[in-house]
């Protein structure tokens, strides 16, 4: 078995899960950030008919006022009728005090409109508060697990950072060099097994004599096609860690 082999076998696993480790942890606020979203429109639903009721109830006030000026006019309208010396000024009074009935009367069927509404308006918001309640304790429940499980992940992705570090010092220069470019270069794969002859990455089939050099495990081998280095997976000794990096 080939030690610096079986290094990059390691370093490649280690990137492996490194990757996946890293999506699982760019996760969590992405998902974080959909869970706000989520709550932020319902709290927009909320405070958008709490406007409308605080509007209708303050229009109803606005009513009520106006119908007591209304009152007040009317009142001072009858107190003219009493010092009127013209039948002519009289009727004229009578057709004011008809008008301010007409007016009250129309403001009276408004404010019986608006007091519907604002009963309606605020069994809406008590039932949208509710939820919202609900809904904010869910996403904070949520939020925290989703912390938690980042935090986790992070100290996770740290402890694999420090193994891929121990594995890096122990592979030789010119090679560590070869295998970063692999992974600039080839979508984070430097490392492929073989399997019946295959490279399992670019899946082209590799001739058969590097196939029998590779089994002969002498040399460390490129393959032809896509310049990643190979492995027999057939060699057990070079499958061995996939469990422990697993387990980080």
């Amino acid at each position: 078995m080939l030690d610096q082999l079986k290094c990059l076998i390691e370093y490649q696993k280690i990137e492996d899960k490194k990757n996946q480790l890293m999506r699982s942890y760019e996760e969590g606020p992405r998902r974080i950030a959909e869970l706000e979203k989520e709550f932020e429109y319902f709290e927009g639903q909320f405070f958008s008919k709490n406007e409308e009721w605080d509007n209708a109830k303050k229009a109803h006030r606005e009513i009520e006022q106006e119908m007591e000026d209304l009152r007040g006019r009317m009142g001072r309208q009858k107190t003219r009728l009493n010092e009127v010396k013209t039948n002519k000024e009289y009727q004229a009074i009578l057709k004011e005090i008809e008008e301010t009935k007409k007016d009250v009367s129309k403001n009276e069927e408004s404010a019986l409109e608006l007091m519907d509404k604002i009963e309606i308006l605020g069994r809406e918001v008590a039932e949208l508060e509710k939820d919202l309640s609900e809904r904010r304790s869910v996403l904070e429940e949520q939020r925290a697990v989703l912390l938690r499980e980042s935090g986790e992940l992070k100290a996770r992705l740290d402890r694999l950072e420090e193994i891929r570090q121990q594995v890096r010092d122990r592979v030789k220069p010119d090679l560590l060099r070869k295998t970063d470019f692999l992974f600039t270069k080839q979508a984070g794969i430097a490392v492929s097994a073989v399997e019946n002859g295959v490279c399992k990455v670019c899946h082209m089939n590799i001739p058969p004599q590097k196939f029998i050099e590779l089994q002969r495990d002498e040399n460390i081998l490129q393959c032809p096609h896509c310049h990643r280095f190979l492995y027999w997976e057939g060699h057990e000794g070079y499958c061995v860690t996939a469990e422990d990096i697993d387990s980080i």
